[in-house]
């Protein structure tokens, strides 16, 4: 078995958050949270990320499509979770068969609602916020409606850290607890019976093992700082987020 400690340590910092809110993985909380305060990388959290089962699928898949053995090499886990050109590869036939046979979608969902996000694999990729916004149902272990609150903390957003409120600086990535910062983002908004970005608003987040700079950009997931983004990284997740939404608001 091999793995590539870079990837496997970013995939673990998104799927912390619903993972310690009992949303999605296996009940590894006290594991993961080892794992992502201290930056360790084993075995064991290979094991643990395996059983994402949604997660883990659509990294399958992007790599299968790119000849990339490894679900978690970097490309694969950043095409997932922000969005690159590696998702090129996912249209249509792969996403057909990973909804359908994969996720079983077809036994969980009504056939009107599966039809529907069919009609937009034309368009629609591997990414985690097409999933969030376009399959209806939550995936993990509340197999429930989305709200738009629960689809706006489910998909990844970004924004850039305007403070600290709760340590002095400078803070040292020493300090393992949970550091609390305020970040500009642009929330999910629902108007006009369509789905949009709407205007920056300030949100206090929680950051486990991870002290990003005041001004440095961020991707967020369920009110946690995930990592640090660069520029490109952030046209990226824009891109595949407005493409979701537009592709969500088909009717």
């Amino acid at each position: 078995m091999t793995f590539d400690p870079q990837g496997l340590a970013t995939c673990a910092r998104y799927s912390f958050a619903p993972n310690s809110l009992h949303y999605c993985g296996p009940e590894k909380q006290v594991d993961m949270h080892a794992y992502v305060s201290q930056g360790t990388v084993d075995k064991g959290l290979y094991e643990i990320l395996n059983r994402f089962d949604t997660l883990y699928k659509y990294l399958e898949l992007i790599g299968i499509e790119n000849n990339i053995g490894d679900p978690f090499d970097p490309r694969v886990v950043e095409a997932y979770w922000l969005g690159n050109d590696l998702l090129h590869k996912t249209k249509y036939q792969p996403m057909e068969k990973l909804l359908g046979d994969g996720l079983q979608l077809k036994k969980k969902l009504k056939p009107k609602q599966f039809n529907s996000t069919l009609s937009k694999l034309d368009h629609g990729v591997a990414h985690h916020t097409f999933h969030v916004l376009n399959i209806f149902r939550r995936t993990g272990h509340l197999p429930i409606a989305h709200t738009l609150d629960t689809m706006d903390e489910c998909r990844i957003s970004w924004g850039k850290v305007k403070k600290f409120t709760n340590y002095e600086l400078p803070i040292t990535t020493e300090k393992k607890g949970f550091i609390k910062l305020q970040v500009e983002i642009i929330p999910l908004i629902y108007s006009h019976d369509r789905l949009d970005l709407g205007k920056q608003e300030i949100r206090e987040v929680l950051s486990v093992g991870l002290v990003p700079k005041v001004g440095e950009w961020v991707s967020v997931h369920w009110g946690y700082v995930c990592e640090v983004l660069g520029a490109r990284q952030v046209k990226n997740l824009e891109y595949y987020t407005k493409l979701a939404i537009r592709l969500a608001n088909r009717t």
